[in-house]
């Protein structure tokens, strides 16, 4: 104890009196701390920490997959997949089922949308979290007439009625209906999104349990102990092929779009698209710390150097080689640590201003922070640099001969041959290190340079966007839906500034997707080809000026696109080149299949729309992805009534029309909910993570009593609009 405590003493001494060489490889080992205090705090956040359920890696995800058909990514399942799975799939101790969704609700006497999610009651069972006050929803509950409950987080509860406690047997009014509350969620609880504050349970009809491919739910399931995803995987299989046998309807045509589910870890459904990018990034840190390293390295031994005559006197003084070790390495580690320090309290700093910067679109964002195991491990690395660059002098030390340092001493300042050679060595390291991490960065800027160049199909510079419902209750009839987007519209483009306005149900970049099944007139299918399920998009007249999307041949929608008049379309160009290569789409006629059976059949109940226009096609998913492989087709909002969309509103001012715009619709209709959330973007949408569903949408593609639907629906995340039902 006594030597080590010397040890300590003379390195701190020694330190301290080259404050030169001290002060240059703190800040070296600070700056590459610093760098990967923050990666690595993003990466453990992100990647390796599981998700903040009890035995997060036992929770699995299953998805359906038709990558023939163009929906060959995606998470999601249909609500008959789930009953089909409690039945036949063995390996769960516990299924769930659960969307987000949007939801209307009044906070403070103002209407404004939070996001919501809808599950099967068995989810917090599945999760094993219980409300820190109340209850969670019982089995009975989740069945039609009994679901008008509500479960609340804790910021909710607080912001509506003042404390949990007081919330509970309170009634909510969302989309124009009051839910109950039941129970409020501990403070801090998130599952998959963090922006969810209320909780409704999901209710399925008779005819609902049956719907099959109608993919717009998340089903999760939870391991017995000792069962593995290989096991569920296969049981999934077999209850797949099972029913292609039960439902022969459907053989032909699942087995033409390749269907199949996958069986993964439920976090892969939030990290997969970014895990490559954040282990590049922890990558490149790591080699800028391998620079450093190198660099102190040749600090250190050029030091050593210089101070050969002191080493070699004390050695022939009697001194040790040991202790001559232990106090070079003891010296390394100190400057390691105080760098390894300062460091971490930069990387802190460094991450904080990266919130700002973009950060927050990664999945679990709200988790990621520099925690006491972050701390730790860049600790633990600057102790590993400091041993390792203490070693490589302390070997020259132990290797010297006396006689010849002290000669070579006296005929010149300067080390032996071997000292620098190491040198030597060192230095073409460095310089090789910082090569490969320039080819690298070289790489990366390329590829920005790409995604700048890239045309994304739209430009929301200018544009504020804001999302919002329209409650059925309140306006039950599709015509009050339409009249009241009519006004808002109207009433919006009203406003000073405001130079285009119109709505959609699919914001490019904004998390939200929809896809279905549609043919062409006279399209021939050949043997064994799929169907194929394009992205569905409504919009309103406004839109396509809005967001300055191209018209690439004919006109966009207007006020001839009404709900008496025939049907109207447009298509994108992948989508026109694939029912109609080298011919004018204009004018060509499309339907939505209605017979399962034969689905190229049409008849006087065929609903026909004609294509009016072709857009540019849009990247709806990211910059760096389109969408659906397979294209993208319009409808107009008048002729397909949605409850849920985004408002796009273009203005020479910027964000000034927000204000005007949360407040138009409540002008318009004061006794019923309005618009809500705004945000202004300044010319890039967020990179929003490609999500895709199913193969087709069941209520709109094959609207047959009792039939199983083939359908895509639409998957919501973070805050994205929409205001689907519970069921």
């Amino acid at each position: 104890m006594g030597s080590a405590f010397n040890s300590l003493r003379h390195a701190v001494r020694s330190l301290l009196g080259d404050k030169g060489f001290t002060v240059t490889v703190v800040l070296t080992i600070a700056v590459c701390i610093a760098a990967n205090t923050a990666t690595f705090a993003v990466v453990n956040s992100v990647l390796l920490r599981p998700l903040p359920v009890p035995d997060a890696r036992s929770v699995l995800l299953m998805a359906n997959r038709y990558p023939r058909a163009g929906a060959g990514f995606g998470y999601n399942s249909a609500s008959g997949d789930y009953y089909d799975r409690l039945r036949d799939v063995h390996v769960f101790s516990e299924q769930a089922l659960f969307r987000a969704t949007g939801r209307t609700i009044e906070i403070q006497g103002t209407p404004q949308r939070v996001t919501g999610m809808v599950a099967t009651p068995s989810l917090f069972r599945l999760l094993r979290v219980s409300p820190a006050y109340g209850r969670a929803f019982s089995d009975a509950e989740g069945e039609p007439g009994a679901d008008q409950k509500a479960i609340l987080s804790d910021g909710l509860s607080r912001q509506l009625f003042g404390s949990p406690e007081a919330a509970l047997g309170r009634d909510v009014r969302m989309s124009g209906q009051p839910f109950t509350v039941v129970g409020v969620m501990p403070a801090g609880f998130n599952f998959i999104d963090p922006d969810v504050r209320l909780w409704a349970p999901a209710a399925f009809t008779a005819e609902q349990r049956e719907q099959r491919h109608s993919n717009n739910w998340q089903s999760i399931g939870r391991l017995k102990p000792g069962a593995t995803l290989e096991q569920a995987q296969a049981q999934v299989d077999a209850l797949n092929r099972a029913n292609l046998e039960r439902f022969p309807s459907f053989k032909e045509l699942l087995i033409n779009a390749g269907f199949h589910t996958v069986v993964v870890p439920l976090e892969d459904m939030l990290v997969k698209e970014v895990r490559g990018a954040l282990y590049l990034l922890w990558g490149g840190a790591a080699f800028v710390l391998l620079i450093g390293a190198v660099n102190v390295a040749n600090l250190v031994l050029a030091r050593t150097t210089l101070r050969r005559k002191e080493f070699a006197t004390r050695l022939a003084l009697g001194a040790g080689a040991g202790r001559l070790m232990r106090q070079l390495v003891t010296e390394s580690i100190l400057v390691a640590l105080a760098g390894g320090a300062a460091g971490a309290a930069l990387g802190t700093g460094l991450l904080r201003a990266l919130g700002h910067s973009g950060i927050e679109t990664l999945p679990r964002a709200g988790e990621v922070r520099v925690d006491v195991k972050v701390v730790l491990a860049m600790l633990v690395t600057a102790a590993l640099v400091g041993i390792v660059v203490g070693l490589i002098p302390s070997v020259q030390v132990i290797r010297a001969r006396v006689n010849e340092v002290l000669r070579e001493e006296s005929r010149s300042g300067t080390g032996g041959r071997r000292a620098r050679r190491v040198r030597q060595v060192l230095v073409v390291a460095q310089v090789g290190l910082a090569f490969v991490l320039l080819a690298g960065a070289g790489l990366v800027l390329t590829s920005f340079r790409q995604l700048l160049h890239v045309d994304p199909g739209f430009d929301v510079r200018g544009v504020v966007t804001a999302s919002t419902s329209v409650p059925e209750s309140l306006y039950p009839k599709d015509a009050d839906a339409s009249e009241l987007m009519d006004r808002a519209l109207a009433a919006i483009r009203a406003i000073p500034g405001v130079t285009a306005g119109g709505a959609t149900t699919t914001i490019p970049w904004g998390g939200n997707h929809n896809d279905s099944v549609i043919l062409a007139e006279g399209y021939l299918m050949k043997p064994g080809e799929s169907l194929i399920s394009p992205e569905q998009v409504t919009v309103t007249p406004g839109y396509f000026e809005a967001m300055h999307i191209a018209m690439v041949a004919g006109r966009p929608f207007d006020e001839r696109d009404r709900e008496s008049a025939p049907g109207a379309i447009i298509v994108d160009e992948r989508l026109a080149h694939h029912f109609w290569p080298g011919l004018n789409p204009i004018g060509r006629r499309m339907y939505q299949p209605r017979d399962i059976h034969n689905v190229l059949k049409t008849d006087e109940h065929t609903h026909w729309m004609t294509v009016v226009g072709v857009i540019h096609a849009v990247h709806t998913a990211s910059v760096e992805g389109n969408g659906s492989p397979v294209g993208a087709y319009y409808m107009p909002y008048a002729q397909n009534v949605q409850r849920g969309y985004s408002l796009a509103i273009k203005s020479s001012g910027g964000a000034g029309p927000v204000p005007q715009c949360r407040a138009c619709p409540v002008r318009g209709d004061r006794a019923k909910p309005g618009f809500v959330r705004c945000a202004h973007h300044g010319g890039a949408g967020r990179p929003g993570a490609s999500v895709a569903t199913g193969f087709a949408n069941a209520g709109h593609v094959l609207r047959l009593p009792g039939s199983v639907s083939l359908g895509g629906g639409h998957l919501r995340r973070a805050g994205v609009p929409g205001d689907a039902a519970p069921a």
